[in-house]
């Protein structure tokens, strides 16, 4: 026989996690004691729930499962936001809450994390609105929850909810059940039929097209079927910002990151050209359309979700992602075949002051192959989306969400999935100083480059609206004693380079350097990357 929470560690590490993040409480300690003896999962304890969450959401992300676990009430409400953010950003994520023991809610005992009222249900029910699915578990049907649950998370691409009360935990369940595979998404064949009728007909009078590649190609792991596609088509295609794994940008046929009107001009061309438009698990969010001003026409377009499809408007449910993909390959002949126009890139250029455009001209010149770029959703993100990235290289944010301080516990998560693609962290201040604790459990497991960029708060706020308020300051730190302090003893690359040969140099040399290394950047509080310009315009209605 196994416990509860060993049949739980079991089923996880099946389905590729082999680390378990999170902060303990009175309330999971039986279950982790009980999950951490099967040696399945290693336990990474983060400073707080909230950035255990963002570290598991970016595990995830490349494994195609996280968990986290948290303690009940005070433990799992930290932890929601993150919880939240996966939903918004499909991602399947799972959230391990150790309750108190069954007798104690049955009688609804006063117990600290509750609010003494005797309603134990609170918190599973307001998870039921961040999460595609859920349980609280008893010992009698724990292994079969536990199935349905995960099976949920990897089907959907959502985080889901499992409240262990502390003698569940531990009780016995017949191991046998390992043995089944979990339910797996199928296909509809009157679905996919139809689907492929509806994809021909729109096809058929078409002399071009287009494939704009979003988030979900990365999180189905599909990128080799949609590289076929791609080539099938013989089309350009272009990505959003969200979904720059989907394909290298050395790739022939690659157009650039499409961003509405701000985006490349040869990824817009592309776009605004084609008789026919083909969305790969994108989802048309504000922060990856410059404030919607993409192309939006349903009649002429084929768009592919997680479980369904839609052709020129009309749904089509039982389509998963990949069986859309292979459908759309084998109707492609390469009759769309079409070339762009070569323009000048728009990247940009280092100058001979030390700003926003300096610093990502040097960052596009300097990444290696084998780098995984992390930024939060401030002046990181949109610098990384102005630049050309090496292939191989991918970018880690949360546009949909737009959780700031989400990219440096996430540094930590992208570290322990794939310890073979490095992390370089961009990340401001202001996202910094709300999740900084992190720094310490990153030095302890893994070895990022962290640009630390110092422009005195909220600069993508400022760009918005009210430059000068006084709510976009924060305090100034100095982020490389910071980086000491918080890791005491660990073996730290720090410098503050301050004109563009300085972070040249530190930056060449701390990607050559096996030793986290931390570089504190300062920049001016209203200089902006070009993308976040033209979105600022956007905002204002210009």
């Amino acid at each position: 026989m196994v416990t509860v929470a060993q049949y739980l560690a079991n089923r996880l590490h099946a389905l590729g996690a082999r680390h378990l993040f999170g902060v303990p409480g009175d309330f999971s300690l039986s279950l982790l004691d009980s999950a951490l003896e099967t040696g399945l999962l290693e336990w990474i304890g983060s400073p707080n729930e909230l950035n255990a969450g963002y570290a598991a959401d970016a595990y995830a992300r490349t494994r195609g499962i996280g968990a986290l676990v948290t303690t009940f009430g005070v433990g799992e409400l930290s932890a929601i936001d993150a919880v939240a953010g996966a939903y918004a950003e499909n991602v399947p994520l799972v959230q391990i809450t150790g309750a108190p023991p069954r007798a104690a809610a049955a009688r609804g005992a006063v117990l600290h994390h509750t609010l003494g009222d005797g309603d134990f249900g609170r918190f599973a029910r307001a998870y039921a609105e961040v999460t595609a699915d859920g349980a609280v578990l008893t010992a009698e049907d724990a292994a079969e929850r536990i199935d349905a649950v995960l099976a949920t998370a990897v089907c959907e691409l959502r985080p889901v909810y499992l409240a262990i009360p502390a003698d569940v935990a531990v009780a016995p369940v017949d191991p046998a059940r390992l043995g089944r595979p979990l339910p797996v998404a199928t296909a509809d064949p009157v679905a996919v039929e139809g689907f492929r009728r509806a994809c021909a007909a729109l096809l058929e009078d078409a002399r071009s097209a287009a494939v704009i590649a979003g988030h979900l190609v990365e999180r189905t792991r599909t990128q080799e079927a949609f590289r076929r596609l791609v080539h099938a088509a013989a089309s350009p295609v272009v990505t959003l910002t969200s979904g720059r794994a989907a394909i290298p940008a050395d790739d022939p046929y690659f157009a650039g990151v499409y961003v509405g009107e701000i985006g490349a001009k040869r990824a817009v061309l592309a776009v605004e050209t084609a008789d026919v438009l083909i969305e790969a698990g994108t989802l048309m969010a504000d922060a990856v359309t410059g404030m919607f001003t993409h192309r939006d026409d349903p009649a002429h377009t084929i768009h592919l979700g997680v479980r369904g499809a839609r052709v020129a408007g009309v749904e089509f449910p039982g389509v998963p992602f990949a069986t859309g993909l292979d459908v759309l390959a084998e109707l492609m002949d390469g009759s769309l075949r079409r070339e762009l126009p070569d323009l000048p890139p728009a990247g940009p250029e280092a100058g001979g002051e030390l700003d926003q455009a300096t610093l990502w001209a040097t960052l596009q010149h300097r990444l290696p192959r084998d780098a995984r770029l992390v930024t939060d959703i401030g002046t990181s993100f949109w610098g990384a989306a102005g630049i050309t990235l090496p292939a191989g290289v991918d970018v880690v944010a949360q546009p949909v969400w737009s959780s700031i301080g989400y990219a440096l516990p996430a540094t930590l998560g992208c570290a322990l999935a794939d310890p073979d693609h490095r992390p370089v962290l961009v990340i401001g201040d202001g996202a910094a100083q709300m999740t900084v604790q992190e720094l310490g459990t990153l030095a302890r497991w893994a070895n990022p480059v962290v640009v630390l960029v110092d422009n005195s708060g909220y600069t993508i706020e400022r760009a918005l609206q009210s430059p000068q308020a006084v709510y976009n300051d924060v305090a100034a730190w100095d982020w490389c004693a910071l980086a000491r302090a918080f890791a005491p003893g660990a073996d730290l690359r720090t410098a503050s380079p301050a004109t563009p040969a300085e972070l040249d140099a530190a930056l060449v040399e701390a990607l050559a350097d096996d030793r986290m290394s931390v570089l504190h950047v300062r920049l001016d509080a209203l200089d902006v990357p070009t993308g976040l310009r033209g979105l600022a315009d956007r905002h204002h209605g210009r």
